[in-house]
């Protein structure tokens, strides 16, 4: 059982070598760059920056940036990128954020690190500094993937063998795509498209495999995904 208070601040430090080197990250990058629109000078949050390989791509269309992490090294990275960049807490530093401040945010490879009643509280606060026009895309781990019905419901639940983690012993609780669908629509998101992709697996007697990078946008295929990449609108109040 997963505990709902908050255990640590999201972060981690990490190496932006890996989105040029690893061929896993760089077309997980043009797959998300493929759906980041035009900014026109629009403000944009990239909540959960990392080193700040999104808040590049932000900008790079156009976006005028604020990046918040947990991590000031990664912060490092952005700071001649981004209007702002903000250590902390990303839940804590989101609610210092005034309402309606962005139109369009970024929280990639996140929710999956905090609690749930945390992730609840993640997605409630970006909805806030969201402006009724307001975009937000999210990826996560998808527990109904193949992998996860193996690896949590087989292995974790029925066999007790391990905690499955999707591959990150950090990610606290890794959401099922009809998990994370119902909770972006009951905190105000209206989730306009899916992407559902693989690229590796794990499976039993064959153990670890590599799969062409695979991407499937149409339902239900999509919501199989190892990952997922969900386009949201903010709902108007």
């Amino acid at each position: 059982m997963f505990s709902d208070e908050p255990t640590r601040s999201v972060g981690e430090v990490v190496d932006p070598a890996k989105y040029v080197s690893h061929p896993y990250e760089q077309q997980r990058c043009r797959l998300i760059a493929e759906q980041i629109p035009a900014g026109q000078g629009r403000p944009a949050l990239d909540a959960g920056s990392g080193p700040g390989v999104f808040s590049r791509i932000l900008k790079d269309r156009g976006w005028r940036v604020d990046a918040i992490d947990a991590e000031a090294e990664n912060l490092q990275h952005v700071r001649d990128v981004v209007e702002n960049a903000y250590q902390g807490d990303v839940v804590d530093t989101l609610a210092e954020r005034p309402a309606g401040r962005y139109d369009f945010a970024l929280a990639l490879e996140l929710i999956e690190h905090i609690p749930p009643l945390r992730g609840r509280a993640l997605l409630r606060e970006l909805r806030r500094v969201l402006s009724p026009r307001g975009r937000l895309l999210l990826s996560t781990p998808n527990r109904h993937s193949p992998e996860g019905l193996i690896g949590y419901y087989l292995n974790e639940k029925l066999r007790g063998v391990r905690r499955w983690g999707a591959w990150d012993p950090s990610h606290v609780h890794i959401y099922s795509s009809r998990e994370i669908l119902a909770l972006l629509q009951r905190e105000g998101f209206i989730v306009e498209a899916v992407t559902g992709y693989w690229y590796e697996a794990r499976l039993p007697l064959l153990g670890r495999f590599a799969l062409p990078f695979t991407v499937c946008r149409r339902r239900p295929m999509n919501r199989l995904g190892f990952n997922l990449i969900l386009q949201c609108r903010a709902k108007r109040h």
